[in-house]
């Protein structure tokens, strides 16, 4: 049986590749943890916050499966990022807001998705100094969310990269609260990173004495910072009976991601990515192109599992088996696929590969065959003669011993063929050195 296998791959580094491919494949399918975890902990932001209210849906969602799902509360995306190095609680999924990224002594992260586009909205009630570019409003006391949140690290993000002080009164209040005190008159500037549909933006955005202040040159802070892009609300986009806006205010936005544990089970992303797309694929007013979840504008390494499902749906195997089976299936394709790539030229190469192999162990005794007929043509004498056949015998020998199926026979017979006539031409140059010499001939000579 060995034998057999060695005449079919006598090449060495096709062995080796694929028995190395084989064995990895098996190493893989007895590594997987087939069972799926029960409980995921998922970094939010305060009760009230967008992102809480949306880790608030995932958590519903995932239960239907089983899966329970602990929030934790948080500021906001810096804490959320800051939470996978917790070491009590720490993190499995969290929602980061574009810019925003874990630290450096945490675990490795991916991401899984861009899920939603938040928009930063400064509103103001009254007149600013300079209502086409709130970057200089030293005096006024601005909202702009507490230390932790991604409110905040755009914010002095943004005026940082403008080259602008920052107002010297920042009120740390974000969400809900801050939203309240601008309405009261606690504050005279709000400034918001968050989803349009964010449950307290409402009161806001329906107030008439509140408006949203634009960003002057808000095309030049994009270019300026990699992960902002623009976006825009359209006339009437708000409030269509009275007009509000009643002109387009473009606006700078970041992506926020649904980001993991790059250690995280199969079957949980396979879930996360199903609830991102009941949660996330809905049409939006600030664009009428980007669709949601999304593989585009990611911060983090992608997950190449989530990708893959991000960008395909769910595989058949969905269909006909539980979602952890059918995870752990797609797991292996994402691996296997790419190795298919890798291996398929090669398992197209080997047959000629091997038929190189047989030739070479076959033809290769081609230069001591010639060698010996050479010789043969300056051979002087009958030992000369006797030696040269010794060495043919040898390589006769030598040659019979070489295996080659049948599909390659005739170059074996072609090579004794060959063998055979330098024997015969031995033979006659034998015969002719033992033939007496005639006397006149001798004489002449």
């Amino acid at each position: 049986m060995l034998r057999r296998l060695s005449e079919l791959l006598p090449i060495g580094f096709g062995v080796t590749a694929i028995l190395g491919a084989i064995g990895g494949f098996a190493a893989i399918f007895l590594a997987l943890d087939l069972a799926p975890p029960s409980r995921v902990v998922f970094a939010a932001g305060a009760p009230g916050s967008a992102y809480h209210a949306i880790a608030e849906r995932y958590r519903a969602i995932l239960a239907e499966d089983g899966i329970e799902t602990v929030i934790l509360e948080t500021a906001g995306s810096v804490e959320n990022a800051a939470t996978f190095s917790r070491p009590d609680t720490p993190a499995d999924v969290a929602l980061l807001q574009g810019g925003v990224f874990p630290p450096e002594d945490a675990p490795p992260v991916e991401a899984l998705a861009a899920v939603f586009i938040e928009p930063a909205l400064v509103f103001h009630r009254g007149a600013l100094p300079d209502d086409a570019g709130p970057t200089d409003w030293s005096g006024l006391r601005v909202a702009a969310g507490p230390e932790g949140s991604g409110t905040r690290a755009a914010f002095l993000g943004f005026h940082h990269v403008l080259g602008a002080r920052p107002p010297d009164a920042l009120v740390p209040l974000g969400g809900h609260m801050a939203a309240e005190a601008l309405l009261a008159g606690d504050v005279e500037v709000a400034a918001f990173v968050a989803p349009l549909d964010a449950g307290y933006l409402a009161p806001l955005l329906s107030a008439e004495d509140v408006r949203i202040a634009p960003i002057r040159d808000v095309e030049a802070l994009s270019r300026r910072l990699g992960h902002v892009t623009l976006v825009d609300i359209p006339p009437s986009a708000l409030d269509y009976a009275e007009r509000r806006p009643a002109e387009r205010i473009v606006l700078p936005a970041l992506t926020a991601q649904l980001v993991a544990r790059a250690d995280l089970h199969p079957a949980l992303i396979d879930r996360l990515i199903a609830a991102a797309r009941r949660i996330h694929d809905a049409p939006s007013i600030l664009s009428d192109t980007l669709r949601f979840p999304s593989t585009e504008g990611l911060g983090l390494p992608a997950n190449p599992q989530a990708a893959a499902l991000v960008e395909a749906g769910p595989s058949p195997a969905a269909r006909v088996l539980p979602y952890w089976a059918a995870a752990q299936i797609n797991r292996i394709v994402v691996v296997l696929v790419p190795a298919v790539v890798v291996l398929l030229p090669l398992l197209r190469a080997m047959p000629g590969l091997y038929a190189w192999s047989v030739r070479k162990k076959v033809y290769g005794r081609y230069p001591d065959l010639i060698k010996i007929d050479a010789a043969l043509d300056d051979a002087r004498d009958a030992p000369t003669v006797a030696r040269l056949r010794a060495e043919l015998d040898a390589l006769e020998q030598e040659a019979r011993s070489i295996r080659v199926p049948a599909k390659y026979r005739d170059m074996s017979y072609t090579l004794q063929l060959h063998m055979d006539l330098v024997r015969r031409r031995m033979v006659d140059r034998e015969e002719a050195l033992l033939k007496p010499v005639a006397p006149a001939k001798a004489a002449e000579a």
